[in-house]
Parts: C-alpha cells; structure tokens; sequence
C-alpha cells in the first residue's frame, strides 16, 4: 500500500548462486516475485522454492549506483515499477529507465555502519618545531 515500514513491504533476497543472481520472496507472505512470459510481474508460492527460471533475477550494478534487476529467463525484461507504485511489463523495459533503477535500503532501526560526526584531533605541535629550509644548493 505504499507506506513505510508495512508488513509486506518487507523482501527477502536470496542469492541463487555465487554471484549476484537473486531470488527476492516477500517476508510476510512467502511468495517469490517471478516474471511470465507475457512480462508481468507475479508471485508464486514457495513450494518450489522460487528455482524456476523465471524467478531469478541478475543485479546489474549501474553506472550511477542503482541496482537493475534482469530477468534470467527473458532476457533484456527488467523488474520495473511506476512512480505509484505498479509494476510495468518487463517487455516494455530497458536498462537506462528510471522505473528500473533500484536502490537497497535497511528497515527502520538497521543501520549498515553508525555515523558519527567528524572528531578533531589535536596533535601535539610545539612552536618551537624545526623545520628543514631550504638552501638553494643542491
């Protein structure tokens, strides 16, 4: 329902093999988002666990520090959503859209790395420090 922090906003990306194939299953429900062959966004049930095909996606690390996820089984279709929210068909899809270009985020209360502001260090400098000058002779 496009709300922050809903119960079934939550996802579960599993990798499928080593390296950045994914299969991404919603925590609340259990379903696994697979693509048809028409191009539609749809979710299965797990009792296959998610391993046909059409329920793999490659991550595709963008130039701009997005994350594009590509169908393994069709080629070139891409998970896409609207800016309200609904899925568009992979085949209408391509790469440099906005619609494709995802960004990885932590529920409310993870944060990956605690950041504090800068701390300023004061070295022990004397006023009296000698320092090389320079002689003009080689």
């Amino acid at each position: 329902m496009a709300e922050d922090g809903d119960v079934h906003a939550k996802l579960i990306v599993e990798t499928d093999t080593f390296g950045s194939r994914v299969r991404i299953k919603g925590a609340e429900t259990g379903f696994y988002i697979c693509m048809n062959r028409r191009g539609k966004l749809i979710g299965k049930i797990a009792w296959r666990n998610g391993q046909g095909k059409d329920c793999i996606f490659t991550e595709i690390v963008l130039e701009n520090n997005y994350t594009a996820l590509q169908n393994v089984k069709y080629e070139g279709w891409y998970m896409a959503f609207t800016r309200k929210g609904r899925p568009r068909k992979g085949s209408k899809t391509r790469q440099h859209q906005r619609e494709v270009h995802f960004m990885k985020r932590m529920p409310k209360g993870h944060h990956i790395a605690e950041h504090r502001p800068f701390d300023f260090i004061n070295y022990p400098f004397n006023k009296r420090t000698k320092r090389t000058r320079y002689s003009g002779e080689r």
